[in-house]
């Protein structure tokens, strides 16, 4: 399925809600009115012909009003900005119901109907834009880092693009060519970055989301190519001017705006995917959190009662696009674990980067349970919530260990969100060195579907109670 298709799938089950929401509101308040047993026979003498044309317009006027006030975009950062979309959209559609009844002269209590339609349709669009829309959480835009490749006139008109059309979602970092940065116009050199054969090592040190690709693609084959190939395999997204079509080491071209265009890779399924991934991730963590309540009161008593300090383990992670968050975890070890951290480095049992002593001196008697159970990990649903996390991916990795990596081709496993289980949890955990267990989250990242994270969820369960691999 094309980001197109997901999109308007996605709006269309927002014009179903809206609908669902308007007749509950009209069905609701109609039966507080209406002696027992008769709403059967209430439900059944209303579904007509013009109640179904009703439907209809309802559902096409929803959607296109959403589109219309901008409430599908993913860069709102302004609480009040949101807000007000969001209550006049609702606000356009109550009075489309208003008026409906009025015309039908129906004798249902207008005033209940409409009050309960707007706040549960309110309710409904805040959430569903907070949970899409990262920079309202955050209280600021993440803008998209990007590069351009290339010094040249193509090079200044992408330049101009992202500072007239983009200059709230994107953040030119600078330039990459071949060239000498010192033959280069003062402006230009002043945001030479590094040249186009030292890329990887740039990528490695430096976020970066996109390449914009801005040099003449006959003349500069070799370089826009190694450049793609670079990109591709450390998991940042590759563009072009539109106005290039024959790109031959590209599968296919497809536009994206007047100005660029987006090259199809092996990774484009995730942003294809990503409305059905993330809807999957919502409803699988709120179900998670409220059947995960007792638990969560249980733990919290025992950690209290057999160590001092907090219940609650907070800690940066890298996650999605390389980006920082404070993930969740219930505290398995003594408060002051970190400070110890730089003490035991020798007896580091993990080879690469990562980190792993199988005795810890550092782990408690409680927290040696939540480990092995990987009970410890429940808080993360709250992650996955806020839209930090996935149920499934890739495991968020400390500063400690990312600040390890020495190959830029690591940094693809950030490309997507990271995952409370994955491929690695169940299929040996520590059991596996590190270059197996990037070598699954790549595998996990070729091969992701939705029967992939459901197979991954329902192994993940006889894996704890095997407690398979864990430290």
């Amino acid at each position: 399925m094309t980001p197109h298709k997901l999109g308007r799938l996605s709006i269309a089950v927002d014009g179903l809600v809206y609908l669902a929401l308007a007749v509950f509101a009209y069905v609701w308040a109609n039966q507080l009115y209406m002696p027992p047993g008769t709403l059967e026979g209430f439900l059944e003498i209303r579904v007509t012909l013009l109640n179904t044309i009703f439907a209809i317009v309802f559902f096409v006027l929803s959607t296109k009003c959403s589109s219309a006030l901008g409430l599908y975009r993913r860069d709102l950062t302004e609480w009040f900005d949101a807000g007000l979309r969001t209550v006049t959209s609702c606000a356009v559609m109550t009075a489309f119901v208003a008026t409906y009844l009025r015309l039908r002269k129906s004798p249902s209590p207008l005033t209940v109907i409409l009050l309960e339609f707007l706040i549960s349709v309110c309710v409904y669009q805040l959430l569903r834009v907070a949970l899409t829309n990262r920079g309202l959480r955050s209280n600021q835009c993440e803008l998209e880092r990007v590069l351009i490749l290339g010094t040249g006139r193509r090079a200044m008109k992408a330049w101009k693009e992202l500072r007239v059309r983009y200059h709230g979602s994107k953040h030119l970092i600078g330039f990459v060519d071949d060239r000498d940065p010192h033959s280069l116009p003062a402006e230009l050199e002043a945001s030479f970055v590094c040249r186009a054969d030292r890329l990887s090592d740039f990528l490695l040190h430096n976020v970066v989301d996109e390449i914009i690709i801005a040099v003449p693609i006959r003349s500069c084959y070799d370089m826009a190519q190694r450049t793609v190939s670079i990109a591709e395999a450390a998991g940042v997204r590759v563009l072009t001017l539109s106005d290039i079509y024959d790109l031959s080491f590209s599968k296919a071209l497809r536009a994206r705006t007047p100005l660029f265009v987006e090259l199809i890779s092996k990774d484009e399924k995730w942003i294809a995917a990503e409305g059905v991934k993330r809807g999957f991730d919502i409803v699988g963590a709120i179900v998670g959190l409220i059947l995960a309540l007792p638990i969560f009161a249980a733990i919290a008593i025992a950690i209290k009662l057999t160590s001092p300090g907090p219940i609650f383990f907070v800690q940066q992670r890298y996650g999605y696009r390389r980006r920082l968050f404070q993930m969740w975890k219930f505290r398995s070890m003594v408060p002051n674990a970190s400070d110890l951290m730089a003490s035991l480095e020798g007896q580091n049992e993990a080879q690469g980067p990562i980190f792993k002593i199988k005795n810890d001196p550092r782990i408690t008697p409680i927290g040696r349970f939540l480990r092995s159970t990987s009970i410890d990990e429940l808080p993360q649903l709250w992650n996955v919530l806020v839209g930090d996390m996935s149920l499934v991916g890739p495991r968020p990795m400390s500063v400690r260990d990312v600040s390890h990596f020495t190959e830029a081709q690591l940094m693809r496993r950030f490309s997507v969100r990271p995952g409370i289980t994955g491929s690695w949890q169940v299929s040996g955990r520590s059991s596996f060195n590190f270059e197996q267990w990037i070598t699954l989250d790549c595998a996990y990242l070729d091969e992701w579907s939705l029967a992939l994270d459901l197979k991954i969820l329902a192994r993940t369960v006889p894996a704890v109670f095997k407690r398979s691999g864990s430290v």
